[in-house]
């Protein structure tokens, strides 16, 4: 025992020793290293103000230069006493500044980051330094006082203005030398980085050969010839601790599984007839069939309908591989209708026989969700059918109106007058020739005006020219007529391409719709001046209306007139014309100022 504890307390001794050794020279190494760093990031500190203070003067001297410019031009009393007390300001800090950079190079000792050089170019820069503070300060007095000499401002200011220049490129100089020598602290900061690495990493290797790798070996065999016999012995008993483990881990996790698909799935164990082997917790509340479930027909307990049971047994049956779902529904013992997502896939076990695993999903919100999306898509379907039919029986009782009146106007106008026609000339007496002469000449303006008005009556038919030339052309003759017809002034205007054509009725319906726009002018606004113009692009074809009528409430008009009495007719077969061709109508009217009309259709 002496002996063992001696040669033990030894060993560890020359462990302790080598150890120490290994790791002081590390740590040696390491502060000393940290040591020189810090010192060159202090300096490096003290390099950045200095560099800072360096760039400020650039920009000071520019400062300066410009608050004398602006000082010496200035009239403003309020503004001048606020630029003098800014020029005092930055003259102070200018100086200041300069007085930092001096006593920095000055405390620099000789010969060190080259600083002889510094100092050499502060020389050159301290009379440039002085003659523009001197006159800076000048200046500074001189504007202080009520009046000012201004050719000795003047003169002042030359000699800040020559001597600025210099300044800022001696200046320049400097901050490049500060910049310079920082680089250089920088680069030398990095050898002695890779100088400390270097040596740390030679030492690292040379402890390991030397040190740690030997001694490592020695331990390890002397461990590993005491751990045999112990893992020999031990193997056993962490083998069978190992499986234990294992065993009660996968007993917990089933325990735990099981558990988690009682209380949140709904399923079932069946055999190939369909019946129940296990059932779940929550789908046994929901067939609230809590006790004796075992060994009962699934589609017996769910009391399904006879089709929709024989459909789930035939499923279960035929279940040899895969998985199949489909949606059936029932009536719970409380009533209640349930909507099921049931899927059946097989589970073979390791004697040969199979059961069928049955899983459901309770998908009865969904369903009534899609029920009642069809049923509001059939309420929406019955309204659009019941508004087409209002809307077809509107525009054949506004097409019945429109041929009365058209009868309306033939009977009182071309009838009256071809029945005077007739009169007149059956009266007419060849042996008279004074009174003969006059009747024919009031035949002859009685034709005329019969011709017109058969023209009128006849000008609201689709005229030849809308199916021959287009739109355009249909209702640049339109306007032409009616303005020879009403005396009123209708101008057309057209930048669209003359070849543009579409279907039949699509020109037809814009054609009755412009032509409405124009006789609501004519007749309801009184009118004088109605401008039409028809223009296109790529994708659009743009009808305008304007007139300098009497205008009309847009709000006062309503959205679906009951019947002529009530106005409002017009616009609205003008707005179900634009609809039915997928076109669109705006509508802008200010009483007092006139109407315009906008007919836009997509070019397909």
């Amino acid at each position: 025992m002496n002996k063992r504890e001696s040669l033990d307390h030894q060993t560890f001794n020359r462990l302790s020793k080598m150890y120490i050794i290994a790791l002081g020279a590390i740590a040696l190494f390491s502060f000393g290293g940290q040591f020189f760093i810090q010192r060159y990031l202090n300096s490096q500190i003290d390099d950045s103000e200095i560099i800072n203070i360096s760039g400020r003067q650039r920009m000071l001297s520019q400062k300066l230069s410009k608050e004398i410019l602006l000082l010496s031009y200035l009239q403003n009393h309020t503004l001048k006493e606020q630029y003098i007390k800014e020029l005092s300001t930055t003259i102070d800090l200018w100086k200041e500044s300069h007085e930092k950079l001096k006593l920095y190079n000055n405390s620099i000792p000789k010969g060190k980051n080259d600083s002889t050089e510094i100092k050499k170019m502060f020389l050159v820069l301290q009379p440039y330094f002085e003659t523009i503070y001197e006159n800076s300060t000048h200046i500074l007095a001189l504007a202080k006082k009520d009046t000012i000499d201004s050719e000795l401002l003047k003169s002042h200011l030359n000699t800040v203005i020559f001597n600025e220049p210099l300044f800022l490129k001696q200046m320049d100089a400097i901050v490049f030398r500060y910049e310079k020598e920082a680089k250089e602290k920088v680069s030398r900061l990095k050898k002695i980085e890779y100088i400390l690495f270097g040596l740390i990493t030679i030492i690292l290797i040379f402890e390991f050969f030397l040190l740690f790798r030997p001694v490592a070996l020695s331990i390890k065999k002397t461990i590993s010839n005491l751990l045999i016999s112990r893992k020999e012995a031990t193997t056993m008993a962490a083998n069978a601790e190992k499986f234990r483990k294992i065993q009660n881990k996968n007993v917990q996790e089933l325990i735990a599984l099981t558990k988690a698909l009682d209380q949140t799935l709904l399923y079932a164990r069946v055999d190939e007839q369909g019946v129940i082997q296990s059932l779940g917790q929550r789908f046994s509340k929901l067939l609230q069939s809590d006790h004796g479930v075992n060994q009962k027909n699934l589609a017996e307990l769910m009391q399904l309908g006879e089709v929709q049971k024989n459909r789930l047994l035939q499923l279960i049956a035929q279940n040899k591989g895969g998985v199949f779902n489909e949606e059936f529904d029932f009536i719970t013992a409380s009533g209640q209708k349930i909507w099921l997502d049931i899927s059946i896939l097989s589970v073979f076990k390791e004697s040969g026989n199979s059961e069928r695993l049955v899983l459901c999903s309770d998908i009865s919100k969904r369903k009534e969700a899609q029920e009642e999306v069809e049923r509001l898509n059939e309420v929406k379907y019955q309204e659009k059918e019941e508004l087409q039919k209002s809307n077809a029986s509107q525009i054949v009782e506004a097409q019945e109106e429109e041929r009365k009146r058209i009868a309306k106007e033939i009977h009182d106008s071309i009838g009256q007058m071809l029945t005077a026609l007739k009169f007149n000339i059956e009266s007419i007496n060849t042996e008279n020739i004074e009174k003969t002469n006059q009747k024919i000449a009031g035949l002859k303006k009685l034709s005329k005006d019969l011709i017109v008005g058969i023209r009128v009556a006849t000008f609201n038919l689709t005229p030849p020219e809308l199916k021959d030339y287009g739109i355009s052309t249909a209702l640049q003759k339109m306007t032409r007529e009616l303005s020879k017809l009403t005396g009123k002034n209708i101008i057309f205007e057209n930048t669209s391409d003359p070849e543009l054509r579409f279907e039949s009725l699509v020109e037809t319906n814009l054609y009755r719709v412009t032509q409405e726009a124009i006789n609501n002018a004519i007749k309801y606004a009184q009118s004088e001046t109605i401008i039409i113009t028809i223009k296109n692009s790529e994708s659009m074809l743009s009808i305008t209306i304007d007139d300098d009528g009497k205008g009309f409430d847009l709000d006062k008009i309503p959205t679906k007139p009951k019947n002529n009495a009530e106005g409002g007719m017009g616009l609205f077969f003008m707005k179900e014309r634009m609809n039915y061709i997928n076109g669109r109508i705006f509508i802008s009217s200010v009483i007092g100022q006139g109407t315009r009309i906008t007919l836009n259709y997509v070019i397909e």
